[in-house]
């Protein structure tokens, strides 16, 4: 049986630290403004189209610092879109269990498709990306799963098989979904895989190291 790591103050003290610093993170890419007319997290391609970058810190901070991190991180993620939404006036993400609790699931899964995609790929920053890019795709579909449960709600149409025809070729494909969800994908897996591998050395996650980092960071410890 694997014991719990009991961690010290100034341990506990460094993980909080760290957890705020990201929460202030996917606060201001979720709630400031940004001159182009959306926060700083979207950013518009034409139209109405907009693509997220949000999500990235809750993958970046969930393979830094695991899975308690990434359930934190994907909460924060969720109820600072529901907040975004009453400000910004998204009537689609008014509602909880479409803004948070797909962010909560996305965030719980993080570590675990992580490690899945280091055991299966040998180079690091490959299997990063790959399940970065897995993990984006994930919580786009649940979310616009769970979107069509208050989209006839919202635009006061009946729950009929026409009504989810209208949403999945309209609202997804039309309006953005699968190409721009692709982008966020290929962004989260390019900008996340990078920016792990290089904190990694400096948070000491020996999972993310070579070889030769590895016994470099050992003698510089020693």
């Amino acid at each position: 049986m694997k014991e719990k790591k009991v961690l010290s103050n100034k341990e506990k003290t460094r993980e909080m630290t760290i957890l705020a610093m990201f929460i202030a993170i996917i606060a201001l890419l979720g709630l400031v403004p940004a001159p182009w007319g959306t926060t700083w997290g979207f950013f518009r391609i034409v139209g109405t189209v907009e693509a997220t970058i949000i999500h990235i810190p809750v993958l970046i901070g969930a393979a830094l610092m695991g899975k308690r991190f990434g359930i934190y991180l994907g909460l924060a993620f969720g109820i600072i879109s529901n907040i975004a939404a009453f400000i910004y006036g998204s009537p689609l993400f008014y509602y909880p269990w479409v803004a948070i609790l797909p962010r909560f699931i996305f965030g719980f899964l993080i570590v675990y498709v992580v490690n899945f995609a280091l055991k299966i790929f040998p180079t690091k920053s490959i299997a990063l990306f790959i399940s970065f890019f897995v993990l984006s795709l994930i919580h786009t579909i649940i979310t616009l799963s769970l979107l069509y449960t208050v989209f006839p709600m919202v635009f006061e149409l009946p729950f009929n098989l026409e009504t989810l025809e209208y949403f999945i070729f309209t609202w997804i494909f039309l309006i953005g979904f699968p190409w721009v969800q692709f982008l966020e994908a290929v962004a989260a897996g390019i900008i996340g895989s990078v920016i792990v591998i290089r904190l990694a050395k400096d948070f000491g996650i020996r999972k993310y190291m070579t070889k030769t980092e590895l016994d470099k960071f050992d003698s510089d410890q020693q």
